[in-house]
């Protein structure tokens, strides 16, 4: 595990949890979760095990993505998820964009787990609930890509070139699907974008797992 956590970690805590009244766990994951390797794997079982129920509710977000792609997105998690050698009993349900139905999903869930991808509505979409940071707490939030880089103040965008502002759940900068073989120059306008934060860089298969209690 990243020993950015570890610093990360105590950030957090100051900032976070004077308003969480149940433990949030936060998985910020770099991108290509749908890759068969062992990564990808322990990724998906640590999402399943942070559920302390053995019933295990999973609302599927892919609002990041064109309406026409949802269905084949699913599908793909759905075969994942219900392929784990697990004693849990998994439920999917997918996200939808109507705001009624959608804040009823996010009650039951126990896990939200927001795929990556792009030409979608996910910023609209959350911020349209108005309170997505209280709706979340006591549950497993899962961002991956594009679903992690949302949840920050700031992050790299693969697609605009620069630097975006996220919904600020998490007082980081961020840099998905890192590559050894990424410039400086990337690292350099999330460090030098506005305030001073800590920023992290996760690869893709990669993840991290934020905890906060009160």
């Amino acid at each position: 595990m990243n020993y950015q956590v570890l610093n990360l970690w105590l950030i957090l805590q100051a900032v976070l949890s004077y308003n969480l009244s149940m433990t949030t766990k936060i998985f910020l994951h770099g991108g290509n979760s749908g890759k068969n390797s062992d990564n990808n794997s322990e990724f998906f079982y640590e999402v399943i095990n942070s559920v302390d129920s053995n019933d295990v509710n999973i609302l599927c977000v892919y609002f990041a993505r064109p309406d026409h792609r949802w269905e084949d997105s699913y599908a793909e998690d759905q075969s994942i998820f219900y392929s784990l050698d697990t004693p849990k009993a998994i439920q999917t349900k997918m996200a939808t964009y109507d705001k009624e139905k959608l804040l009823n999903q996010i009650k039951i869930a126990d896990v939200i787990f927001i795929n990556g991808g792009m030409k979608g509505h996910l910023m609209e979409a959350l911020e349209g609930l108005g309170n997505f940071s209280e709706l979340i707490i006591g549950k497993v939030v899962v961002g991956i890509s594009a679903g992690a880089n949302i949840l920050t103040k700031y992050y790299y965008s693969s697609v605009s070139k620069g630097v975006r502002e996220g919904m600020g759940l998490l007082p980081i900068k961020l840099l998905t699907h890192y590559t050894d073989q990424d410039d400086d120059n990337k690292l350099k306008l999330l460090m030098d974008y506005k305030e001073k934060l800590p920023l992290l860089k996760i690869a893709e298969e990669d993840f991290l797992i934020l905890e906060l209690p009160t």
